[in-house]
């Protein structure tokens, strides 16, 4: 994963010091490459221990790796962006804007997925009675994609972006169901709620959100984590979590029509060919 994308998976776990450290590398990479641990420490008014300490964090072992990375990374990513659109922008200026970042955020994320997790998921999928997902907002489009491609396997899904509908259904759930919560910022405070209610009732959670110790992900059984998309909190489009989120659904589908596979193309067919009959019926 590259040093950035570290760096912003674990800032909440950072101490206010390692944060300083974090924020100045973040801030000024091509700066720090010039830099002596001890240079870094005094611009970031830290100290050279607390550099070293945040290295160890993501799994840097010592500065001059840490620079390395860091040089690796400013080599890979030679045009940065601004994260949204800007007021009588070119249209070729829109296109490159939007490519790179849907590059960097989906390189990002899929840098981060686990295999074994992926894996783990995937089988619990396969042994669930009821999948309950809940989105609000943007989230809601993740959550309706994934009941439809599950609900083209045979899986029972039922996608809910109202705390009110989902609650007789959660209250009435077990260990046996599974819930999959959707939320970019893991804050939602409804997805919060649905996750302390699904604690009490003894539902597992899958939770998907960006990366951060954030109190969905904590909430959760299972926490699959995108990377921070390159938006602003008053974003024009959830233009990039919504990519990040669906890539995450697809390589969790693909994965698990993998395992089942014979069971999965036998009802993707079936589901495909119910489709092309009801819309031949509606052109008569």
């Amino acid at each position: 994963m590259p040093i950035i994308a570290k760096i912003k998976k674990h800032y909440s776990l950072f101490s206010s010091a390692e944060k300083k450290v974090a924020s100045y590398i973040m801030n000024q990479p091509d700066s720090v490459l010039q830099m002596t641990v001890q240079q870094l420490a005094s611009e970031s008014e830290t100290s050279a221990a607390t550099v070293i300490r945040l290295g160890k964090k993501i799994n840097v072992d010592g500065f001059t790796p840490l620079k390395i990375e860091l040089a690796a990374d400013l080599t890979q990513t030679t045009n940065t962006f601004h994260p949204d659109i800007t007021k009588g922008e070119q249209v070729n200026s829109i296109k490159d804007k939007l490519l790179y970042n849907a590059q960097t955020s989906l390189n990002e994320t899929v840098l981060q997925l686990d295999d074994q997790q992926l894996q783990m998921i995937s089988r619990k999928l396969s042994k669930v009675r009821n999948l309950i997902v809940f989105g609000i907002g943007a989230s809601y489009l993740t959550a309706l994609n994934i009941a439809q491609k599950w609900g083209r396997i045979g899986i029972a899904v039922t996608p809910f972006n109202d705390l009110d509908g989902l609650l007789p259904l959660l209250v009435n759930a077990n260990q046996n169901d599974l819930i999959w919560i959707i939320s970019n910022s893991g804050e939602s405070s409804d997805a919060i709620q649905v996750g302390k209610i699904a604690n009490q009732v003894g539902v597992p959670i899958l939770s998907l959100t960006q990366s951060g110790n954030n109190s969905v992900s904590k909430l959760s059984t299972i926490a699959v984590h995108t990377s921070q998309p390159i938006e602003f909190p008053d974003r024009i489009a959830a233009t990039n979590s919504l990519l990040v989120q669906f890539t995450v659904v697809d390589i969790i589908f693909y994965e698990y029509v993998s395992h089942n596979y014979d069971q999965s193309i036998e009802r993707l067919g079936k589901s495909a060919e119910i489709i092309k009959t009801t819309q031949k019926k509606s052109l008569k």
